[in-house]
């Protein structure tokens, strides 16, 4: 009996795709009928058209939309005999019983050299798409210039290719730096990184002075306006995609661009493959020729499946200058080998974005390293008895989907965790944060009862702790953050006192208002020239403990300001800066003490979780921006 795997699509899209919006299923397919074959996908392709079609011929439930290169493996078709290959629009599934209607045979010419999974892209529906867009659509003429964005990809790739065939100027652009360097290698006249271009403007002008002919959009959304005023009079657009407006949770807006098509007199129409589907086997035929003659270049992003383990690792590939940018990251797959003695393969479920990896990253990486960080994985193999099969365990494994490991880096997760608590807690409250937060509490404060606390940065993963612990021990706690709903969250723990540091008329009158007798203590997550400023208001003999500075983490330059000597010595404040690993030697009874508060319902958590691997970079971005409130985690 034969067992299918299908995604099904759970609820329909709100904004960008996440995990959670898929579920895998398992049924078991009858035996074929008569005219019936059963086929087993051997390529399935992944496409940018499935994200609109999704909400406008699909139902929630529905099996993913979608095209493979299947193998059949049982046939009652004699069109279709055992073992032949085709293209099936079978969703994403594993296995799947037709009557042919909705087969295509791989052409019989096909060479054995070349992979079949290219029936999916340049020498199928990409390859037709670009084909006819050009030739249908735009009319493309020998020396005309021609514009293609999102040209690095399985259209756009191909379209400047057959534009190049054809004799004419090609530009394109596209959303990294290797994707630009692969449009030259296809022999692309121009092309630019459209994220770190200042203007698009300036670059398509730069690109061709003289304007554009034809323009093969991919991309839709504000970009395009920018596109058509580049545009020569009389002007051709193909309307190909919009694929920066899918994940859109509202419409886009901006100027409409009659005007310009008026001025210009320019053609614009959009088009789908399938209408010129009586031309199909002719063009193929001509695409494949083309990919013969080395006249087609073929790139593909293949993503295994099956037995084989991979893991996705987050790369830095130059070190960051201010503000970190997608292009200082890059997504690398590697395949993992087998388990030696002594090893565990461990497959992430949380991992852990933090502050510190901004200014660790410079001092402790290299640029092609993976991000450093800690995760929450579950031993999914296993050759050392000490992390038995299916255990959790906190690692320092970085930005990675799947470790080995020989378990050094490895703490396993308590045996009394109650099953109630989720594990992503190991990475906050009842992990480093928390750690954090209580150690400069006791070990570099030492506060007391009775006392008054301030801490910045306060709705953060360790800032919201030390409030909370400080309340346990009977001080008077307030705390700073940078929004009003993280205001409203500090209350909710029971500060004090608490406000919003970026509308507040003055930091002193703030601090003075909120305590006007001083502060005993201060835990200083901030850094910058708000640190002179809390320094003024302590009280004589106050403590200070440095934990962070994330107000400076992405200056380009040092800030300058005033220095609070002459303060701390006047004052006889005593400033310790500080990490948690220090105590390692107390860590075990520590996070059980931090656990014990959780259950007692003492410390609330609250978390920002970001899901899917492939968002770590945005996650870690929009920490830095101030995007959470509470410990930012990805869930895998």
């Amino acid at each position: 009996m034969v067992q299918a795997k299908t995604w099904i699509l759970t609820k329909h899209f709100d904004g960008f795709p996440k995990a959670s919006d898929f579920e895998l299923k398992v049924e078991e397919l009858s035996e074929p009928r008569d005219g019936e074959v059963l086929l087993e996908a051997v390529f399935l392709s992944v496409d940018p058209y499935m994200r609109p079609f999704s909400r406008f011929r699909m139902k929630e439930g529905d099996v993913m939309i979608g095209t493979q290169v299947a193998k059949v493996i049982q046939s009652k078709n004699p069109a279709f005999p055992l073992g032949s290959h085709v293209v099936a629009h079978s969703g994403w599934r594993s296995h799947s019983l037709s009557d042919g209607s909705n087969l295509t045979h791989i052409m019989p010419e096909w060479p054995q050299n070349v992979s079949l999974s290219l029936a999916l892209g340049t020498i199928g529906m990409p390859g037709l798409t670009a084909l006819y867009g050009i030739e249908e659509v735009l009319g493309l003429k020998a020396g005309e210039t021609l514009f293609v964005n999102a040209a690095a990809g399985a259209v756009g790739s191909v379209v400047g290719q057959i534009a190049k065939i054809m004799g004419c100027k090609v530009v394109g652009s596209a959303g990294s730096d290797a994707k630009v360097a692969f449009l030259k290698e296809l022999g692309f006249d121009q092309a630019f990184n459209y994220k770190t271009v200042g203007s698009l403007e300036e670059a398509l002008r730069s690109a061709s002075p003289e304007g554009y002919d034809c323009f093969f959009e991919n991309v839709g959304g504000l970009s395009s306006n920018v596109v058509m005023q580049q545009m020569k009079n009389f002007g051709r657009i193909a309307v190909c995609g919009s694929i920066s407006t899918y994940n859109d949770a509202a419409p886009q807006t901006g100027p409409f661009p009659h005007l310009t098509m008026i001025i210009k007199q320019l053609k614009m129409e959009g088009f789908m493959q399938a209408r010129w589907a009586h031309k199909h086997p002719e063009s193929l035929k001509r695409l494949l020729k083309w990919v013969k003659e080395g006249k087609l270049q073929c790139r593909e992003h293949i993503t295994r499946g099956k037995n084989m383990v991979q893991s996705k690792s987050w790369i830095m590939t130059n070190h960051f200058d201010g503000f970190p940018k997608d292009s200082n990251f890059k997504l690398k797959v590697e395949e993992l080998s087998e388990l030696k003695d002594g090893e565990v393969l461990l497959e992430a479920v949380f991992l852990s974005v933090d502050p510190y990896m901004r200014p660790f990253s410079q001092f402790y990486m290299k640029e092609g390293d993976v991000m450093i960080g800690t995760q929450v994985a579950k031993v999914i193999q296993s050759k050392n008895p000490a992390f038995p099969l299916g255990s959790h365990v906190v690692a320092h494994s970085g930005w990675r989907s799947h470790s080995l490991g020989d378990g050094s880096n490895l703490t396993p997760i308590m045996p009394e965790w109650p099953q109630n608590v989720s594990l992503s807690l190991a990475l906050g409250t009842i992990g480093m944060p928390g750690l954090t937060a209580l150690y400069g509490i006791e070990e570099v404060l030492g506060l007391k009862a009775g006392e008054t606390l301030f801490v910045n940065a306060a709705a953060g993963a360790v800032g919201s702790v030390v409030g909370q612990i400080a309340k346990i021990m009977g001080c008077k706690v307030v705390g700073s953050a940078g929004s009003d709903a993280k205001v409203a969250f500090l209350k909710e723990l029971g500060f004090d006192q608490a406000f919003n540091y970026k509308t507040v008329g003055s930091l002193e009158e703030a601090l003075r208002s909120a305590s006007p007798e001083g502060y005993d203590c201060f835990f200083e997550n901030v850094g910058g020239p708000s640190s002179s400023v809390v320094i003024q208001q302590m009280k004589d003999f106050g403590r200070i403990a440095v934990c962070g500075s994330i107000s400076t983490y992405n200056d380009a330059a040092p800030q300058t300001g005033t220095c609070s000597y002459m303060t701390i010595n006047l004052k006889q404040l005593k400033m310790e800066g500080f990490m948690q690993a220090r105590w390692a030697h107390k860590h075990p009874d520590s996070l059980k003490r931090l656990l014990e508060w959780v259950k007692e319902g003492k410390l609330q958590c609250r978390e920002h979780i970001t899901r899917g691997f492939e968002n770590m970079p945005a996650a870690f971005m929009g920490l830095l921006k101030g995007d959470n409130i509470g410990k930012a985690i990805v869930a895998v």
